[in-house]
């Protein structure tokens, strides 16, 4: 298994300012940002990189070596276009995405995620859009030209994997903006793989039961705060481009589709517009996935595009599947969520994560002050309503630092009686790309979820603990040694 990087600061962080400033508006902002700021985060590939693996691979050696910056390939085999990735590969980003200042903990993170979550901004529509500068329609309609990567050997094809699918829901109205991924299976037409726990699988049926094809369009390229608000777990009746401008901090700008009655980020990169088609289907995948084994084909909805608009010189944006990029970006969003869950449930816990050994989806930790027994199994419980991916939560007491998957593992060897400390939920919804699932060769979502009461019972024993090391310095003690016959320095 290749080793993951450290993904996570350590420090707390100040008050967060409620604006992204100087990091831009859109995908080439931020990259600016980086490039004046944080020219460390950021590097060029200039020599000819082949999508089909080549790409991915460089992309796995850096994370290998600890080393995830965004990385733009300026020259793709077979494309004029330039590919960038790995925005989301490192929480720092994120946080700075948002305006936090650099070393933003995760709790600064959430709390600032859940502030702006809660008051979303209304989106504007402008004219002459940079996002259609070129309009692309009927012949000229041809997804070859963009550099789709192939990720993994078994892959089925070349896909997008960081496209927001923008649909409208026929009844009320209300936009939707959710990732799904895309496989290109010919010049104008993309499988897709809705998930039945998203709200674009219940859109989707709501048309095909009528006998419609559903109006979508596809943003690719956009400002990591935007992708952030449209990742947020808001209800179906909540417009996540309203969330993805208080996330940017500014309204977000809208273009109306050329070809669909749908409305897109006006500042993307690339647009493809056109129609999920009614009781169609053709073989999607088998495609590498989040918990790092392939989905299973399926007859999957196919998707006709119409027209493709896009700046003069583009940017293709790609998101790493199965890697930093691609989980954190998918766990960041589901934080604010859980913790307002369960804060309902018990309002004494303190912080809530999903850590990159569980994908950023199957495991959560909890961290509370446990002043009632019964509380974490609750907080538990909680936690499973708030995120149908959760398939463990673990919750400890609040001196248990859950960033560390060692430390809340000490907690669980230390402080679980098995038979009276865990609970076992069977046959319940999770994820359709759980290896694990009860059929995962058939996109089975069933699964087996269990909670875990880390926290120490009323009779456990006293822990051991060194008076005063807290205040201690350490360097302050410590002499060098030095080499036999070398002059000890002055």
């Amino acid at each position: 298994m290749e080793a993951k990087p450290a993904l996570l600061p350590e420090q707390e962080a100040a008050p967060a300012p409620a604006h992204t400033g100087g990091t831009g508006r859109d995908l080439r902002g931020y990259l600016a940002f980086l490039a004046t700021h944080y020219p460390d985060q950021l590097r060029r590939v200039t020599r000819p990189v082949d999508p089909r693996f080549e790409l991915a691979g460089v992309l796995a050696q850096l994370e290998r070596r600890g080393r995830p910056p965004v990385v733009v390939f300026e020259h793709v085999r077979g494309s004029q276009i330039p590919v960038v990735s790995n925005v989301h590969a490192t929480f720092a980003r994120l946080a700075l995405a948002l305006g936090l200042p650099a070393g933003a903990s995760v709790r600064a993170f959430t709390q600032e995620y859940a502030r702006r979550e809660s008051h979303p901004l209304p989106p504007v529509v402008v004219d002459d859009p940079p996002v259609q500068e070129v309009v692309l329609t009927g012949d000229a309609v041809d997804l070859g030209m963009l550099p789709l990567p192939t990720y993994h050997e078994r892959d089925g094809g070349a896909y997008i994997t960081v496209g927001f699918a923008v649909m409208r829901d026929p009844d009320s109205g209300v936009r939707n903006a959710g990732i799904y991924r895309l496989m290109r299976q010919g010049r104008n037409t993309l499988g897709v793989q809705l998930s039945e726990t998203g709200h674009g699988h219940y859109i989707w049926r709501k048309y095909e039961r009528r006998g419609a094809p559903t109006p979508v369009a596809v943003f690719i390229g956009h400002h990591p705060a935007v992708h952030l608000g449209c990742m947020s777990f808001a209800p179906l009746e909540v417009d996540e481009l309203a969330v993805a401008g208080a996330m940017l901090g500014e309204p977000l700008r809208l273009a109306r589709c050329r070809t669909v009655p749908l409305e897109v980020p006006a500042d993307a990169e690339i647009v493809l517009e056109g129609e999920i088609l009614p009781h169609v289907r053709a073989p999607e995948a088998p495609f590498g996935e989040y918990p790092g084994t392939y989905g299973p084909q399926r007859l999957n909805p196919v998707v006709q595009i119409h027209a493709i608009t896009m700046r003069r010189q583009p940017l293709f944006q790609e998101s790493f599947v199965g890697h930093a990029d691609h989980l954190l970006l998918g766990g960041a969003p589901r934080l604010s969520t859980i913790l307002k869950t369960v804060q309902v449930a018990c309002p004494t816990v303190r912080q809530v994560y999903v850590p990159p050994a569980g994908c950023c989806r199957f495991i959560c930790y909890i961290a509370m002050e446990k002043l009632v027994e019964g509380d974490p199994k609750n907080a538990a419980m909680a936690a499973f309503a708030a995120d149908p991916y959760l398939k463990f939560v673990v919750v400890v007491d609040e001196d248990v630092d859950i960033l560390n998957d060692s430390d809340v593992l000490h907690a669980i060897a230390t402080r679980v009686r098995a038979e009276r400390d865990t609970f076992v939920v069977t046959y319940a919804r999770g994820s359709p790309l759980d290896p694990a699932s009860y059929d995962p060769r058939g996109g089975s979502h069933i699964v087996t979820k269990v909670g875990v009461d880390a926290t120490r019972k009323a009779d456990y024993p006293e822990e051991i603990r060194v008076p005063g090391a807290e205040g201690i310095d350490p360097e302050a003690y410590l002499v060098p040694v030095h080499r036999q016959g070398a002059e000890p320095e002055a």
